[in-house]
C-alpha cells in the first residue's frame, strides 16, 4: 500500500494543472491555506509572481497549485490574477508591515494607475474588492438577520445627542430645496 501511495502522489501531483480550471500568477506575497478560511492550518507561503493552476473559487477564496514550491491550498481572491503569463511576472514588492488594509490600498492604487507620476496617464479601470468574494448564489440566497439589524440600532445616535453635538458646533439647521426635474 505503501508503495502505492508513494506512486499515486507524485501522479496527482503532476495533473493537478492539467486539470485546473485557468492558470494565474500571485499578485503579492501571500499565505497558503489548508481549507478556504484564515482559521484552517497554514501549508505555506508563496512569493508574488508565482505563476499557479486555479481550480474552484468558494466565496472570496481561490483554490491553487503551485509546482515550485510544491503547494495546493486557498488564497484570498484578490491575492492571485488569472492569466496564462509567459514571461515571469515582475513585482516591485517589499515586505509591508503595515497590515491588510493599508496593503488594498496600495494594491488599488497601483492596479488603477490613479496616483502615477506621469501626467499623460489615465486610469481605464476600476480595482474593486467589495462585493468580490460573494457568488451570484449567496447573494440570489442571502436573507435578511434582524437580530443583527437590532444590534446595529444600538449605535444610532439619539435625538438629544445630536442637538448637543450641533449645538457645540455651532451648527444650525437649514432648509434646502429640492433639485427641481427630480421625481420624489
Amino acid at each position: 500500500m505503501k508503495h502505492c501511495l508513494r506512486i499515486l502522489i507524485p501522479l496527482l501531483l503532476l495533473l493537478a494543472p492539467a486539470q485546473a480550471d485557468q492558470q494565474g500568477a500571485i499578485v503579492r506575497q501571500s499565505p497558503v491555506y489548508a481549507q478556504a478560511s484564515t482559521s484552517s492550518s497554514h501549508v505555506g507561503q508563496l512569493a508574488a509572481g508565482t505563476r499557479v493552476a486555479m481550480f474552484t473559487r468558494d466565496g472570496g477564496w481561490q483554490e491553487i497549485f503551485s509546482e515550485k514550491p510544491a503547494l495546493t491550498g486557498w488564497v484570498r481572491v484578490y491575492q492571485v490574477r488569472a492569466g496564462n503569463y509567459a514571461a515571469p511576472v515582475v513585482t516591485t514588492e517589499q515586505e509591508d508591515s503595515r497590515g491588510f488594509l493599508s496593503g488594498l490600498a496600495s494594491f488599488s492604487r497601483k492596479a488603477s494607475g490613479f496616483f502615477t507620476r506621469d501626467a499623460k496617464a489615465t486610469s481605464s479601470g476600476t480595482a474593486t474588492i467589495g462585493v468580490r468574494g460573494l457568488s451570484e448564489t449567496d447573494i440570489k440566497s442571502a436573507k435578511p438577520d434582524f437580530d443583527e439589524l437590532d444590534k446595529m440600532d444600538q449605535y444610532a445616535s439619539k435625538t438629544q445627542r445630536m442637538g448637543r453635538f450641533s449645538a457645540q458646533g455651532g451648527l444650525k439647521a437649514s432648509e434646502v430645496s429640492y433639485i427641481s426635474g427630480i421625481e420624489e
